[in-house]
């Protein structure tokens, strides 16, 4: 088998395919996704310890061997997994064949990209996977599964005029650490998905990025004061510390004192939660257009959601789906 893999480099790959493993950023998550657990070898010592929802579905994840630390392991101990192949994300041509050097295991490099400017590189990952494990056909639902509901998310969302779109802006967005308010994004996914009005949007490209952050200054955010402010979880206490340390932020917030600010559930944890961007899309086109979502159930559809991304697992067990909330003003 012959793999032309996401920085060009063209990696031959023979006999059976009984072990992987996924190193740096999003890797694991994307092996979770493809349904082949029983394969993997391994994990970098990190995703044995800290929750993330690949591992509170796959629990499993946790008992495997240790394959080093954080952003690519150590090859001594990839070694002594025994993988027959290695994915990789965030990798360079050089850095990947340093690695195929080193433990003469082919090096397969991946991309976690974003899913509003990029998905289908993240899709081309997925195939990749799907290829060498033999698991197309895997690849190709999931992949469809996503378009879908991004298909369906832009017809509920495309006809409403842009003076019935009220201005959002999302604030603790979590970039390798947490941040407070300050922390946004540019081309934030759920928004585009639901054609919602991100102030957001507005920064210079240049100045955004969706590994290392995009950031606001306060005056900036006190300006555009949006309509609707929505605050990832991973970083609400830093949101809360912020508006609570600074009376003229939360004073001059409309979206504050109307009390139209709602939490969502993490978009980043050692890259993005994919699963958690279709949740998050949904549960903000419901609370922006209840009139244009209001047959559409949201606990049925994160149900569903989860169980695509991760199958037979229990949903009850990656997230609480009532943590897409409304914030209460006294709790600010």
């Amino acid at each position: 088998m012959v793999i032309e893999d996401l920085t060009g480099r063209t990696v031959e790959i023979s006999g059976e395919i009984n072990r992987v493993v996924g190193l740096r950023a999003g890797a694991l998550r994307l092996l979770t996704y493809m349904d082949i657990v029983p394969l993997i070898a391994g994990v970098e010592e990190p995703d044995k310890r800290d929750e993330r929802p690949y591992t509170l579905a796959r629990p499993a994840l946790k008992e495997l061997p240790p394959l080093g630390p954080i952003m690519g392991g150590d090859p001594e101990m990839i070694l002594a997994a025994r993988p027959d192949v290695i994915f990789k994300t965030y990798s360079t041509r050089e850095d990947a064949d340093k690695l195929q050097r080193q433990t003469g295991i082919p090096v397969v490099a991946l991309e976690c990209t974003d899913l509003g400017t990029a998905n289908d590189t993240l899709f081309t990952s997925l195939r990749i996977i799907g290829k060498v494990t033999g698991r197309e056909a895997r690849a190709d639902s999931l992949i469809s599964f996503i378009r879908s509901n991004i298909r369906e998310l832009n017809g509920l969302t495309a006809g409403i005029p842009a003076s019935e779109r009220p201005t959002v802006y999302v604030g603790g967005l979590s970039y390798s650490m947490s941040y407070g308010i300050s922390a946004t994004h540019a081309n934030f996914a759920p928004f585009m998905f639901v054609n919602a009005d991100n102030v957001a949007s507005s920064i210079d490209k240049r100045l955004t990025s969706h590994v290392s952050g995009t950031f606001v200054d306060i005056e900036q955010l006190m300006r555009w004061d949006p309509d609707y402010i929505f605050v990832d979880q991973s970083g609400y206490p830093l949101v809360v510390n912020d508006l609570q340390n600074r009376p003229a932020l939360k004073n001059s917030l409309g979206a504050v004192r109307n009390e139209q600010i709602h939490t969502l559930l993490p978009y980043n944890n050692y890259a993005t939660n994919y699963e958690f961007v279709l949740l998050n899309a949904w549960y903000i086109g419901q609370v922006l257009y209840p009139d244009h979502f209001g047959d559409t159930a949201f606990e049925d559809r994160a149900t569903e959601i989860l169980q695509a991304f991760y199958p037979g697992a229990d949903p009850e067990k990656i997230t609480d789906k009532r943590a897409l909330r409304p914030i209460d003003a006294d709790q600010l």
